[in-house]
């Protein structure tokens, strides 16, 4: 393609997509299956001889790493073993095969021949399958050998239109590639575009293969051509992602692929002149595994391309050496046009490079391979070129360009409409298939009205449904919130009621402990007017007093200093509670913590209320099931969102089989009902771990 961008005609011209190409083991499985259910009483040894060697004869002939000679030997050696005197299924298929292995082979006697024989054989019995097969290949063999495109594009549209009466929509992709390769070669890209469309369509939701590979090139080819850029690249790398299944990459293919599919994903970016990463794309394919060897065209393609993107950018690093060594290539692979474009950037580089001389002497090499090898398209590229470096010869030269340029022109207008004529011949089956179609309409209408109704009833039930459903959640959350004020009023009657003891014991401190403290003094004061033994003797029950008092004072002290670590958020109080009970009353040892940064009152009461749910149900679980002994409880922000985990060290669960618990799915629909998010890991004997996500929406 011009311009450095890969396709694959020839192989693909080589491609029968049908499963007896695809495997040649499933191709000789199907063949003893067909042999086995043969008539056995007509069925000698002879004719089962016959048939093995046929096989084998005809797959050897399949082989395209044979020389086309051997190809060719082995595909007669079949056709000398085919008895002509039956008009069975297998004996058309046989000639089938044996006319299609001719048109690789491009032998054009052999294949009138046989292809005249398996005509003959198909039309005597109305056999649609291998008719629409004859012209298939016919049209194959036109392309290919005779190189005369509307004979070719005329048989694949008959091809087309038995294919589609008899509904064989995995050969129809085949017959609209090969047209559309032909539209394509006349640059009709709007008809080649809407041609292989038709193909994309029918496996565009099928498994990867080579041919849907080839689909999706062809496709952003063309896309590049009509210079739809953005959706060429799109195509291209949907084809990368096809071609680097193993299939893809085997070894079996000549062609490399991965490294196709980035040179035409660079070529896109290199038209709309992103040309830093079109050379990252050219760079990723000559980092496939020896691609000089196994894909010498491809390879020259790219130094090309990387040559025209540095000289584009002002980059003359390994220049003229990537243009030269992609010209010494096409030289060596035949290939005049290509190595005539390696010549026409050269000329360009030379001409930037101020060398006139050099850039004059390329661009006559150029016209000179470009000639040779009856590329217009090329020869024009030359002519632009060779006028823009030469002054002297322009005049000349931009003649000669619009002449042939003209001409080219009205030839391929001319081959456009022969083709539209042909494509008209196509509506014929169209009108048919629409035909049959209106006598299905009255059925089709009756199905679609009860399916509609059936639809709209069920409509009408779910939506009653989830109206419930909704209901029934705002009742509950309006509940959550009720009973959540009914706790935090519990514990503001709690708190008062603690307010009332720390002022008793005040009083009882100052009332009690002071006034005893006072007597003990007084008494105690006489110690420093007298110091004889009476005195002292009488003094002995007040210092006793005293370690009383002190021991007193204790524990009042220990009293108020609990309450001074009580928290005063009521939410925080409740967790807290909640832990010393289960402590007190179970033989697991619970702890929680809350992280400083932790702000309850910017949490909403509905939050907090299922919040309190999950660590209540979490520990009971802990406790119940799972026979923990340490459960760890603990809160902390993290990115502006309240996260929660509660984690033990018990026997642990298989969340899989447990999930439809009921404790676990009401936490589930706890947090959404609140927009946030839990997930649950465990695994036996080796602890569980719960996580609750939930956004600080306040």
């Amino acid at each position: 393609m011009r311009k450095g961008q890969a396709t694959l005609n020839e192989f693909t011209n080589q491609i029968v997509y049908d499963f007896m190409n695809q495997n040649p083991c499933y191709f000789l499985v199907f063949l003893s299956f067909f042999l086995l259910n043969c008539d056995n009483k007509s069925t000698t040894a002879l004719d089962s001889a016959k048939h093995d060697s046929i096989i084998k004869y005809l797959h050897i002939a399949s082989i395209d790493s044979l020389s086309i000679a051997e190809r060719d030997r082995y595909n007669h050696k079949a056709f000398s073993l085919i008895d002509m005197s039956k008009n069975d299924t297998l004996t058309r298929w046989y000639l089938c095969e044996s006319a299609r292995y001719f048109v690789r082979t491009k032998n054009d006697k052999a294949y009138k021949k046989v292809g005249k024989i398996h005509f003959e054989k198909t039309d005597e019995v109305r056999d649609s399958l291998n008719l629409a097969r004859y012209y298939r290949f016919r049209g194959a063999y036109h392309k290919s050998v005779s190189k005369l495109l509307d004979s070719s594009f005329y048989y694949y549209s008959k091809s087309e239109k038995v294919y589609v009466k008899i509904n064989k929509p995995y050969e129809l992709v085949q017959v609209y590639f090969n047209k559309g390769l032909i539209q394509y070669s006349i640059d009709d890209y709007l008809g080649a575009n809407f041609t292989i469309n038709q193909s994309y369509l029918i496996i565009k939701n099928k498994p990867d293969c080579i041919i849907k590979y080839e689909v999706l090139n062809f496709l952003a080819n063309i896309l590049h051509n009509l210079k739809d850029y953005q959706n060429a690249i799109k195509f291209h790398e949907r084809a990368l992602e096809v071609a680097r299944k193993d299939k893809i990459k085997s070894n079996i293919y000549k062609f490399n692929f991965i490294a196709t599919s980035y040179n035409n994903i660079g070529n896109s970016f290199r038209e709309i002149k992103e040309y830093k990463k079109a050379i990252y794309y050219f760079e990723q394919a000559l980092k496939e595994k020896d691609l000089l060897n196994k894909d010498p065209l491809i390879y020259a393609y790219l130094l090309n391309n990387i040559g025209f993107c540095k000289v584009r950018l002002k980059h003359f690093n390994n220049l003229p050496y990537l243009f030269n060594k992609s010209a010494k290539l096409f030289d060596s692979l035949s290939i005049k046009n290509e190595c005539a474009t390696s010549h026409v950037y050269l000329s360009d580089f030379y001409f930037q490079q101020k060398d006139t001389l050099k850039a004059i002497k390329h661009a006559e090499k150029s016209l000179l391979l470009a000639r040779q090898a009856k590329a217009p398209y090329y020869y024009l590229t030359a002519l632009s070129n060779a006028g823009y470096v030469n002054k002297a010869k322009a005049p000349f030269y931009i003649k000669e360009y619009h002449e042939i340029n003209d001409s080219l022109q009205f030839e391929q207008r001319k081959v456009r409409n022969q083709f539209h004529k042909i494509e008209l011949e196509t509506n014929e089956i169209a009108q048919e298939k629409e035909k049959a179609i209106k006598q299905k309409w009255l059925m089709i209408a009756i199905v679609t009205g009860i399916l509609l109704i059936v639809i709209l009833l069920f409509v009408i039930h779910r939506q009653r449904a989830r109206q419930k459903e909704l209901e029934l959640l705002q009742s509950q959350q309006k509940a959550n919130e009720e009973i959540y004020q009914l706790m935090l009023n519990q514990q503001e009657k709690v708190e008062e009621a603690r307010q009332i003891e720390k002022k008793k014991i005040g009083l009882e401190l100052h009332d009690g402990i002071m006034n005893r403290l006072a007597s003990t003094r007084l008494n105690l004061f006489v110690l420093s007017k007298k110091k004889d033994v009476e005195t002292v003797n009488s003094c002995l029950p007040y210092i006793e007093g005293i370690q009383l008092i002190e021991s007193e004072i204790r524990n009042l002290s220990h009293e108020l200093n609990q309450d001074v670590f009580i928290k005063s958020d009521s939410f925080t109080s409740l967790l807290q509670e909640l832990v010393v009970i289960q402590n007190n009353i179970s033989t697991t040892h619970y702890k929680l913590q809350i992280a400083t940064n932790v702000n309850w009152d910017k949490v909403s009461s509905e939050k907090k209320m299922h919040l309190y749910r999950i660590v209540q149900e979490a520990i009971h679980n802990s406790a119940k099931y799972a026979k923990a002994t340490q459960v760890n409880v603990l809160f902390t922000i993290e990115n502006s969102k309240l996260k929660l985990t509660v984690s033990d060290n018990g026997i642990g669960f298989d969340t899989q089989k447990n999930k439809e618990g009921i404790g676990l799915r009401n936490m589930e629909h706890r947090m959404k009902a609140v927009n946030g998010s839990i997930f649950i890991t465990s695994t036996p004997n080796q602890g569980t771990m719960i996580k609750v996500t939930l956004p600080m929406v306040y």
